[in-house]
């Protein structure tokens, strides 16, 4: 998506942690889509204050209380590392205001317990997952819920790149990072497209060149309803730049008893191998102009503010607080089940909520 910025309407927008991903995904794609942030806070009050001129928003803050509870600030935007989330959380829900979590949620049983319990005190919450609003992402699940290759039995994805992290982040304190940090987006396109994981098996490892420590590499197979198999290869340990095909440029394949869908997040192509014939969507480059349907939004930034702009657009429309929840809760619980499988001999299930396939926030 392209263009000058809309001017900005809506309920205030504050956003906790601004040094990140918030910086250079979620700032310029509420800009464009004319998202009205009006505060924004940070530990480090130079970050807060550069993004604050950069992006001319009219507050900035060191201690988030201060953000919560400014009566400009309607919705809340959590971009803080996740051991920060339980606290966060608890303050908003506290101050009765709904709130947008980066993922990953948490990555421990007992912080997801703490959050569950915001659940009883009212709490609106959604778990940002911006692949949902992907176009590449979305066509991909209308073709396989329109039977275009039939009953789907086999998915691939392949995510290969090289990802190292400076020490002192809290990245390294995290008991298999891939899982958390990257597997986490296409567990939750496959529940996205398949329904909720049934039960996984995995490995996972570092490299000895790396910084990082912690697990950075993981191959997994996940069982999904109607005995879908999922092959997961998260590799950031790949130092050939031109072997990579990284976030957000990872490899789908899905194969169906009467077709295969490829695809990435800038294009899809659909199989008919008795037809010998492929049909093709792609995303325009700014200026492109390509022949037949062509897919609006990618991954950074389009799809950061779409998942905001879709959340502002349910509140008002007081839909999908309990969907929202079973979401974030059976997501997280598969991530758990994710790495605990990655010193497991045996199959381990995956506990799941009662969200049906594609339910949550599509």
């Amino acid at each position: 998506m392209t263009g000058a910025p809309t001017p900005a309407t809506g309920p205030g927008i504050g956003i906790i942690g601004v040094g990140g991903v918030a910086r250079y995904a979620h700032l310029p794609a509420y800009r464009r889509l004319g998202l009205n942030v009006t505060a924004v806070c940070d530990v480090d009050e130079t970050v807060a204050a550069d993004v604050a001129e950069e992006f001319r928003i009219p507050h900035r803050f060191r201690d988030a209380a201060d953000l919560v509870a400014h009566p400009d600030v309607a919705v809340i935007d959590i971009a803080t590392p996740p051991a920060s989330h339980l606290e966060l959380m608890t303050a908003v829900a506290e101050a009765g205001k709904p709130m947008l979590v980066q993922k990953p949620l948490c990555t421990t049983r007992s912080e997801l317990d703490g959050i569950r319990r915001l659940r009883d005190l009212g709490a609106r919450v959604r778990l940002n997952m911006t692949g949902r609003q992907v176009s590449a992402w979305r066509k991909v699940r209308d073709l396989l819920r329109s039977g275009a290759i039939g009953q789907p039995y086999l998915c691939t994805i392949r995510n290969r790149d090289w990802w190292d992290r400076e020490p002192g982040r809290w990245d390294h304190t995290i008991d298999n990072y891939i899982v958390f940090e990257m597997a986490i987006h296409h567990l939750d396109l496959c529940a996205y497209w398949f329904g909720p994981a049934v039960k996984v098996t995995g490995r996972a490892g570092t490299h000895p060149g790396q910084l990082m420590k912690q697990a950075n590499w993981i191959s997994a197979t996940l069982e999904y309803p109607d005995a879908v198999v999922v092959q997961l290869l998260e590799d950031w340990t790949l130092p050939e730049f031109s072997f990579a095909e990284g976030h957000p440029f990872e490899e789908v394949v899905i194969s169906g008893s009467s077709g295969i869908v490829r695809a990435g997040s800038e294009r899809v192509a659909l199989a008919d191998p008795g037809g010998n014939t492929v049909r093709m969507w792609h995303l325009p480059r700014p200026g492109q102009s390509l022949p037949g349907e062509q897919l609006e939004t990618g991954w950074f930034p389009d799809s950061f503010g779409h998942s905001m702009r879709d959340y502002l657009d349910d509140l008002a429309a007081g839909r999908g607080a309990e969907e929202d929840w079973d979401h974030l809760v059976r997501l997280t619980e598969e991530t758990f089940a994710v790495s605990a499988s990655l010193s497991s001999d045996l199959w381990v299930p995956c506990r799941t909520e009662r969200t049906a396939p594609g339910t949550s926030h599509a």
